[in-house]
């Protein structure tokens, strides 16, 4: 478990402040924070095992809130707010359909989990939204009502705030969807069903059939080393990353033309990689985004790893309608 302890100041009524625990919920890894009011205090971050039992990983969260809380002695928190990918019904707390991973959570009754073993309330979200939403309270959308997230992981996360309020639909499914968008109505199945998905052409787990076509070792394929061997004149590297970064940009404009953001934020692990990636994407929307009243600006998100965590603390203070 990696634990990482943030800096605050000392605040005369920080015993009356609300204390809550936020879980972000990723592929690869779950990342939870303890918020004392706005403040970050610590958080850490477990393996998600997200193949695995769901109710398993649901143990590996507890065990690692139980550890957090009693390394800051706190005995008691007041709210838990939980980002997980997929769909994502918040009004009853419960996951809808998640697309190739923690594939049981759908039969898990998530607020019976938080009443029993916490005794508190719960708040749930989509992850690209809670990412959304740490961005436009304390990150890259400050003060912008009109915003879209893209997500770029072991999938591709979408999410979109129109005049300060998420997006979510009757379904729960407005704006999350994204990364499948198609980009290539001709092209390969996605593993959501659908045909030349973004997600299918630009995302991690695509990566070894890219490197495969491209004359690129396969074993031990990222994001991460893709970039380094870019970086170094590789021309396998380069030509399968800018192949991903015209996906991730025709993706941008599918958003832009759906939702009229002031601005795209991107966020993931790529974004390391953030000098290569978003001239390449900025240049793409000025081109070919319809946006008569001026250009949308594409950002990286500013707060990283701490994006959701951020955004489901907000959540659970001033739950938006």
């Amino acid at each position: 478990m990696i634990e990482k302890e943030m800096v605050s100041q000392a605040s005369n009524d920080r015993a009356l402040d609300a204390k809550y625990i936020a879980i972000d919920m990723g592929g690869t890894r779950t990342k939870i924070g303890y918020f004392c009011g706005d403040r970050l205090e610590k958080f850490v971050v477990v393996p998600s095992h997200s193949q695995d039992n769901f109710e398993g990983t649901i143990r590996t969260i507890h065990a690692a809130i139980k550890a957090l809380t009693e390394s800051l002695h706190v005995t008691s928190i007041d709210g838990i707010g939980l980002s997980l990918p997929g769909i994502i019904n918040t009004k009853e707390n419960k996951v809808v359909s998640i697309n190739d991973k923690f594939v049981d959570a759908v039969a898990f009754d998530l607020n019976r989990w938080t009443e029993e073993t916490w005794n508190c309330r719960l708040v749930t979200e989509n992850d690209a939204r809670a990412a959304l939403t740490g961005e436009w309270r304390e990150g890259a959308g400050k003060g912008t009502d009109n915003l879209v997230m893209i997500t770029l992981g072991t999938g591709i996360g979408g999410a979109a705030l129109i005049e300060g309020k998420l997006l979510h639909g009757k379904h729960f499914q407005a704006g999350c969807l994204g990364g499948h968008f198609s980009i290539d109505f001709r092209g390969e199945k996605c593993n959501c069903g659908n045909r030349g998905c973004a997600e299918s052409k630009g995302s991690s787990w695509i990566l070894p059939t890219l490197a495969a076509t491209g004359n690129y070792p396969v074993e031990g394929v990222s994001f991460e080393k893709l970039f380094k061997d870019m970086r170094n004149g590789n021309k396998e590297a380069t030509d399968i990353l800018h192949f991903c970064i015209d996906a991730w940009s025709a993706c941008a404009v599918n958003l832009i033309h759906a939702y009229d953001p002031e601005m795209v934020i991107i966020g993931g692990g790529v974004m390391k990689s953030a000098d290569l990636i978003l001239p390449e994407i900025q240049a793409w929307v000025n081109e070919y985004a319809w946006t008569p009243w001026g250009k949308v600006s594409v950002k990286k998100a500013e707060l990283e790893d701490t994006a959701a965590l951020y955004g489901m603390n907000y959540l659970l203070k001033e739950p938006m309608k």
